[in-house]
C-alpha cells in the first residue's frame, strides 16, 4: 500500500502549486475591471501557448537530430524562457 501512495504524493506535491496559483489568480481577479482581467488572463495564455509549444517542438526536433547533443533544445527553451520574462515584466 506504502509503494501506491509514494507517486501519488508525489504527483500532488507538482500539481499543487499550480492549482493554487490558478485559485489565487481567479480570487484575485473576480473583483478586477473586466477588461484588465481579459488582458492578464489573455497574456497568461499567450506566453503559456508559446512555451509549452516551444517545449514540444523542441523535444521532436531532438529526435529527429539524434547525432547531436541536447544543446539546441536548452537553448530553444532558454529562448523561450527569456521571451516570457520579457513578457511578464
Amino acid at each position: 500500500m506504502k509503494s501506491r501512495r509514494k507517486p501519488l504524493i508525489l504527483l500532488a506535491r507538482k500539481w499543487a502549486p499550480l492549482v493554487a496559483g490558478g485559485l489565487a489568480l481567479q480570487i484575485n481577479l473576480s473583483g478586477c475591471d473586466p477588461e484588465v482581467r481579459d488582458t492578464v488572463l489573455t497574456g497568461i495564455q499567450t506566453s503559456l501557448t508559446g512555451l509549452i509549444s516551444s517545449v514540444i517542438n523542441a523535444f521532436f526536433l531532438s529526435l529527429q537530430d539524434a547525432g547531436t547533443t541536447s544543446q539546441p533544445v536548452v537553448n530553444a527553451i532558454m529562448e523561450q524562457v527569456h521571451h516570457v520574462q520579457h513578457f511578464l515584466a
